[in-house]
């Protein structure tokens, strides 16, 4: 059902505060993903812990597929589409693996714990009518009068909850947040840009932020992505079956 792919990211969150654009981290990094062939650079962070933008350093493919930030207090591996389906971002498992190993190099470089795991995507599915679109809309809400009268072009529905979980044998809590928006834009193409209006889906699991001490090692790591994958896939496949029930 997912038409689009927008992005895929697996995040830890880390003290990162030392991991800047100096020359020796720089040549450090470049090493340890030499092959890779991702070209270093900067970005600005804004919003923490000061009202300045902040340096931050960052490793991406030239053509932008791939792309690891290093923030202050946190390491973002991001998957960006290079055409307008978003066909060379792939399988979701196969993006897991790789950002373990991302995450293997860059901790037994840095030897860092992190205390919030991540892993959300974000796509488009596929083209419907606006009688198909406003049958979704009244399976996910129940609408006032006036919206049942004249049902919106533009809607957003998120949930989250809060589950149980162990990683590698460590207690844990889970946040399990799915949006789903009707969404209108453009898109490009062969032939130009096209307008789009479809529902935008996107779902973050993330373990919680009520717990700050930083527990996950490298084994956690290996541990929580694929478990946060299964989750995700039987999220996926339960919202397309009762969309389209």
């Amino acid at each position: 059902m997912i038409d689009i792919r927008l992005k895929y990211q697996a995040s830890i969150f880390v003290d990162a505060d030392d991991i800047t654009p100096s020359p020796d981290i720089t040549a450090s990094l470049i090493g340890i993903f030499g092959d890779r062939n991702l070209v270093p650079g900067t970005f600005q962070e804004i919003g923490f812990a000061s009202p300045l933008p902040k340096v931050r350093f960052r490793l991406s493919a030239t053509n932008n597929e791939w792309s690891i930030s290093f923030g202050t207090r946190r390491i973002d591996i991001d998957k960006n589409p290079t055409d307008p389906k978003g066909s060379n971002i792939g399988e979701l498992s196969d993006f897991c693996s790789d950002a373990i190993g991302f995450f293997e190099r860059i901790l037994n470089r840095f030897n860092k714990r992190a205390n919030r795991l991540t892993l959300n995507t974000n796509g488009l599915f596929g083209e419907m009518t606006e009688d198909r679109l406003s049958t979704v809309y009244r399976k996910l809400f129940i609408p006032t009068k006036f919206y049942n009268e004249n049902p919106p072009f533009e809607w957003d529905w998120r949930s989250a909850s809060l589950i149980p979980i162990n990683v590698a044998e460590l207690k844990d809590s889970l946040n399990v947040i799915i949006t789903i928006k009707r969404v209108r834009g453009e898109i490009g193409g062969q032939h130009g840009v096209s307008l789009f209006d479809r529902l935008q889906f996107t779902p973050d699991i993330n373990t919680t932020d009520r717990n700050t001490d930083y527990r996950f090692q490298l084994t956690h790591i290996k541990d929580f992505f694929p478990t946060a994958l299964e989750l995700h896939n039987n999220l996926t496949r339960e919202i397309e079956e009762y969309l389209n029930a």
